[in-house]
């Protein structure tokens, strides 16, 4: 019975189908890696990461050759895109000359407006310089304030 609605070809068919999908999944996991990386390897953008800052808008940190960018985004706004470096860590072992000195800045430390004007010390950048810096992250923070109140209403 079955014969008559199923033929022998059919399951054939099948049956080689299902074999040679099998073999495809078992070369594509061991070599899914160097496949990975060969169709990367002409890319130069890269979205190194990705946060949402609320349903509609969503914070990405983007990599284009040897630069770091972080790029606000919401619906139905255009994409706001600042440049972006990290400043390196100060060594633990290093003892900062003052004991209240911290050696990061945090967004708290950009609030106070005298302080977002003053360049930090050396001593609390590691030798670097911080891009972007003080007064541009509070700039930053300001406009992106600005804009999330302009848009929460619409």
């Amino acid at each position: 019975m079955y014969s008559q609605i199923i033929g022998t070809q059919q399951i054939v068919v099948t049956a080689v189908f299902l074999s040679v999908m099998l073999v495809v999944l078992i070369v594509l996991r061991r070599k899914g890696g160097a496949i990975r990386a060969s169709l990367k390897a002409g890319k130069r953008i890269a979205v190194i990461e990705d946060a949402a800052v609320s349903p509609t808008e969503r914070l990405r940190l983007i990599s284009v050759d040897d630069s770091e960018f972080l790029m606000l985004s919401a619906k139905g706004q255009a994409p706001v895109l600042m440049p972006f470096t990290t400043a390196k860590a100060v060594p633990a072992n290093t003892v900062p000359a003052k004991a209240g000195t911290s050696p990061s800045m945090g967004l708290a430390d950009i609030d106070a407006p005298k302080q977002a004007s003053s360049a930090p010390s050396a001593l609390q950048t590691g030798g670097d310089t911080l891009y972007p810096s003080p007064a541009e992250r509070a700039t930053f923070i300001e406009k992106f304030q600005s804009w999330r109140r302009d848009h929460a209403a619409g």
